[in-house]
């Protein structure tokens, strides 16, 4: 699963599955752009059929500012195959150290879906070697034994985590490895392209986490 430049950062954020030198992007997609000074942001969205992505009022936890208890809703109501998803690309995250980054929500577990591909992390790095890849961490495989409220379950992906299943799970060499967790983020997504074929095919999120940024509602972009 080493990827090189001949994929784009922007379709690698919203490949469906995996990505090769015949990936195409799709013809609508997410702006990852710096986040232009003002701290890490979280920017919803979708393309496609039947999908979406968008913050919703009164079905979240306790918000961090007002009291609208919003929770993050990703969206595909059709095939897995179907070249749709809905998503939040995560901005101003460039330079990240790869060592140190610490992902984590907090996922609606009396609904919804959580599987080995979605609602996952795409993460970009670019190694210290100048090779670029793509690191895909799905809800299945994460770090479950965390602290939740009822109803809810906590899908964290620790420094000590990723490192693990870059070999393990993922398929990097031990070279590639270690140039991967030496390099730097260079994208930021979270994706969810699994359909009703294998699931409900939505999800919700809340209290997602980056390093030390969470988010517990559409007001909580900027620093």
């Amino acid at each position: 699963m080493k990827q090189h430049l001949a994929c784009s950062t922007l379709a690698v954020a919203l490949v469906l599955t995996a990505c090769d030198a015949t990936t195409t992007a799709p013809p609508l997609r997410p702006s990852f752009d710096v986040g232009g000074g003002q701290g890490l942001n979280l920017h919803p969205g979708a393309f496609g059929e039947s999908s979406l992505g968008a913050w919703r009022s009164h079905e979240g936890l306790p918000d961090a500012k007002g009291n609208a208890d919003f929770a993050l809703y990703l969206q595909k109501l059709t095939a897995t195959s179907t070249n749709a998803a809905g998503f939040a690309g995560i901005t101003g995250v460039e330079g990240l150290l790869m060592s140190e980054l610490d992902l984590s929500w907090l996922r609606r577990s009396t609904d919804g879906w959580c599987g080995a591909g979605a609602p996952r992390w795409n993460v970009g790095v670019d190694g210290t070697s100048g090779n670029h890849y793509t690191i895909f961490l799905g809800c299945a495989h994460a770090d479950q034994s965390g602290t939740a409220p009822d109803g809810w379950t906590s899908d964290a992906f620790s420094p000590s985590v990723i490192a693990g299943q870059l070999t393990s799970l993922l398929g990097f060499s031990a070279v590639d490895s270690a140039d991967i967790v030496a390099g730097t983020v260079t994208s930021l997504a979270i994706v969810f392209d699994e359909g009703t074929d294998v699931g409900p095919g939505f999800v919700f999120l809340d209290n997602i986490t980056v390093n030390a940024k969470t988010w517990t509602s559409p007001h909580d972009n900027g620093t």
